[in-house]
């Protein structure tokens, strides 16, 4: 035991040995460029345009829209989303923490759509959200309180 205890100052030396510029050793090239940075989890949510396929409330109310491809979700990266509510477009801002997922401000146009349009149950689940999940190759997103879940498909990756 005392002579590992002997050997570690050396090994500390040698491992912290200067070059001839007075540096530690360094491998690799130093000018070489900064490995590429990986989005901190929402690579899985982008390159996508997601398809609402309807949401269902904890209370048993059921929203399904009527053209599923009339209400989209578009994850971007940076923490910016796309929207599509059925005559509507619009953008705002998303934050992803892990599985804990939300949305800042929405900003849509405000054209007036035919009867029937569930852009305002869309809009409004989209404000609700809390967290996501992956159900095979659906995205869930959980609502605040447990109070229900939308889900979406992919429409292209």
């Amino acid at each position: 035991m005392r002579r590992v205890f002997a050997l570690l100052p050396s090994l500390v030396l040698a491992a912290c040995a200067a070059t001839e510029s007075g540096g530690p050793v360094l491998r690799g090239r130093i000018d070489a460029p900064p490995p590429p940075m990986i989005a901190s989890g929402d690579v899985l949510l982008t390159g996508a345009i997601w398809s609402w396929q309807g949401t269902q409330m904890s209370d048993d109310a059921r929203f399904v829209p009527d053209a599923p491809e009339r209400y989209t979700l578009e994850f971007l990266p940076g923490g910016k989303a796309s929207i599509r509510a059925d005559c509507n477009r619009g953008t705002g801002s998303y934050a992803l923490d892990g599985n804990a997922l939300s949305f800042g401000p929405i900003a849509t146009t405000r054209a007036m759509c035919p009867p029937g349009s569930r852009d305002a149950e869309f809009l409004k689940g989209l404000q609700a959200v809390s967290g996501h999940l992956f159900r095979g190759n659906d995205l869930v997103l959980t609502l605040k309180f447990d109070s229900g879940s939308m889900r979406f498909t992919a429409l292209r990756q």
